[in-house]
């Protein structure tokens, strides 16, 4: 599959029937594939949908034709892929136009397609330039034309292409197949269609999924009959139908994982299906420990996810320890075509946070349009997170850093004052770190490392903005000066740090008047310098940064306390280890939310001098620390356990 895509939908057009359906149920049919952007997830429009079809037409072009491009019949919208939101419209057996937030102007824009400029042209409203061929897409035309103007090149009176006036050229940015210029746009009638047509010539597929769903939740739920059923219930389309799948064989407990950023709408959600069937809700909440984390921590990003341990996983973790020490048999609303990782993601498995819950996803192998003709099927909108209708595409934490702009501005309308409140701590961060205003106004930090996209926004924006400013920004207390080659590493940093080493130390080895020392290395400790020598420095240099690090920037999340063996970590505002009980296997740093992002990603970085400095040999890796634990249990077990370093 193209880009890492295990698996694609199949969504066709039924021609006759002027509705979508599936490749594999259409034996009987005459269809129209339909060239979507992988995976191919699409899904029905919605109003909102069509508003913002008719915005982004009405900047582009000054007039609302879309009833007459997008016809009386159903639309689908899938997902496309550009520097923001990005959507492909579907209509009549065709592609009828692509829809993008443009960032930088805050609007909604529209990228005509052959059949959208068919159309645009036969009405007079488009720019257009005659050409004699087909023109190549990426190829520049010669023209008068006024700067940023969307132009239809024109082949004899029928659109050959798309482009945009740049300087006095003209960029070909779409060329159409020679044999479909001059041909009817679109396949299909415009026969008016609804949700209800598509669920009748779709029920076929849909009674085989709901079955072959019903029949796995079955066979497991037999193989752990000791076992209690709960469904992991976030207030999303696809939990519930997963959740409502499950009622159809048994009543479970629902499990609500708050992580204290959600919106209204979604707790809403949670207690009104629990009020609706009768069920008992049991939830991880996280609290107010994620803005707790705010106060010490910059803002996460896609590559400096500190937020789902400290939200997520350790509340659900303990949770679990507390509630079902045994563990469930977890029914899970995932879906392979959600995101690349999850279409590799088996349907089965154990999350290493909480190994006894055995999860399980019945609607793996579902397309978004099997979870919405479902829920139109059942009836269930009654019970669905109102949000959906609002234009959000995910209902999670309302300021996720994969989330796009456009849904940014979503929550700006709904909810203006979650959003102010979040504004208000990533303005403090920027001004803190030194950054344009840029970096909170478009939303920034949602990376850090300098990537494409981000490259892409800050030459769209005309700012600048470096590296090693914003890492040492993420990063308590700030890297003064470094010293890194082979055998030994020096860090010095702008404030003291014995204190965080002295109620650690335990962690790294043996501790003699500042001077720790373990098989492998000598580590000196002297008010706010550390230095370590021994074979490959770099890592036990950066093993005593993460101590250091977690100790000032400690989120009070207690992952350390969760996964120590032996209880030998607690944390009152900061981490403190009982040398008595550490057995040094480092399993408790590894797992802190701070050291993946902060001593993995952003303090190798800076010690080696390039943004990437997670891309190195040699790390410590978890698998070889709990083998070591593995070891130092066993070797302890006719000794009565392990009760000291």
């Amino acid at each position: 599959m193209k880009k890492g895509w295990r698996i694609t939908a199949s969504i066709v057009w039924d021609i006759q029937r002027n509705v979508p359906t599936f490749r594999e149920d259409c034996w009987d049919c005459e269809v129209k594939e339909l060239l979507m952007t992988d995976p191919g997830d699409a899904r029905p429009a919605f109003e909102h949908d069509r508003e913002i079809f008719r915005e982004a037409l009405i900047n582009e072009f000054g007039a609302d034709i879309s009833d007459k491009i997008l016809g009386r019949g159903i639309v689908l919208v899938n997902k496309g892929a550009g520097l923001d939101d990005f959507r492909e419209f579907f209509a009549r057996g065709t592609i009828v136009g692509k829809v993008y937030w443009e960032p930088v102007e805050k609007k909604w824009r529209f990228r005509a397609t052959y059949a959208s400029a068919y159309i645009l042209v036969e009405e007079g409203l488009a720019y257009t330039i005659k050409v004699d061929n087909i023109p190549k897409e990426g190829s520049t035309i010669i023209a008068e034309c006024d700067e940023g103007k969307q132009v239809i090149l024109v082949k004899d009176g029928y659109p050959a292409g798309v482009g945009y006036c740049k300087k006095g050229r003209i960029r070909v940015i779409t060329s159409f197949p020679e044999d479909v210029v001059g041909s009817d746009p679109f396949p299909a009638p415009d026969i008016p269609t609804t949700i209800d047509d598509m669920i009748k010539v779709n029920e076929n597929r849909m009674k085989r999924m709901v079955s072959q769903s019903k029949k796995f939740i079955y066979v497991m739920r037999e193989k752990l009959k000791d076992k209690p059923l709960t469904v992991s219930f976030s207030g999303g389309k696809d939990s519930l139908v997963a959740l409502h799948l499950t009622l159809q064989l048994e009543k479970p407990i629902i499990v609500f994982n708050n992580t204290g950023i959600e919106m209204p709408e979604t707790i809403e959600t949670v207690e009104k299906a629990a009020k609706k069937w009768g069920l008992k809700v049991v939830v991880a909440d996280a609290g107010d420990d994620f803005w707790k984390a705010m106060r010490r921590n910059a803002p996460p990003a896609r590559d400096l996810r500190w937020c789902c341990k400290v939200t997520k996983l350790v509340p659900m973790a303990k949770l679990v320890k507390e509630r079902w020490p045994n563990g469930t048999l977890n029914i899970v609303g995932q879906r392979a075509l959600e995101s690349i990782e999850r279409s590799k993601s088996p349907r089965v498995w154990r999350n290493k946070w909480f190994p006894q819950v055995l999860n399980i996803a019945p609607i793996h192998y579902w397309t978004q349009l099997d979870v919405w003709m479902y829920i139109f099927k059942n009836n269930l909108v009654s019970v669905l997170n109102p949000l959906y209708f609002k234009g959000f595409e995910r209902v999670g934490c309302f300021m996720c850093p994969a989330s796009l702009l456009a849904e940014f501005e979503y929550t700006k309308r709904v909810h203006p004052e979650l959003w102010s409140k979040w504004e208000e701590r990533v303005e403090w961060w920027r001004k803190y770190i030194g950054l344009p205003v840029e970096w909170r106004e478009y939303a920034l930090w949602r990376w850090l490392s300098p990537n494409n996209k981000k490259k892409s926004f800050i030459m769209k924006l005309g700012i600048s903005i470096d590296w090693k400013n914003e890492y040492q920004g993420h990063i308590m207390p700030k890297i003064r000066n470094k010293e890194v080659s082979e055998n030994k590493v020096v860090i010095e940093f702008i404030s003291n740090v014995e204190k965080a080493v002295e109620e650690q130390y335990s962690i790294l080895g043996r501790n003699d008047r500042n001077k720790i020392t373990n098989e492998k290395y000598e580590i000196t400790i002297n008010e706010n310098k550390v230095e370590v020598k021994g074979e490959n420095a770099l890592e036990e240099g950066l093993f005593v940064s993460a101590i250091i690090h977690r100790w000032y920037q400690c989120m009070g999340c207690k992952s350390c306390e969760v996964w120590c063996p032996t209880g030998a970590i607690k944390v009152d505002e900061r981490p403190k280890v009982d040398a008595s009980k550490c057995i040094s296997c480092r399993l408790c740093v590894l797992e802190c939310p701070v050291y993946e992002p902060v001593t993995d990603r952003v303090t190798s970085s800076l010690l080696l001098d390039r943004p990437d400095g997670w891309r190195r040999r040699g790390k410590l890796l978890k698998k070889d620390v709990v083998k070591k634990i593995k070891d130092m249990m066993d070797d302890a077990s006719g000794l009565g356990g392990v009760t000291g370093a």
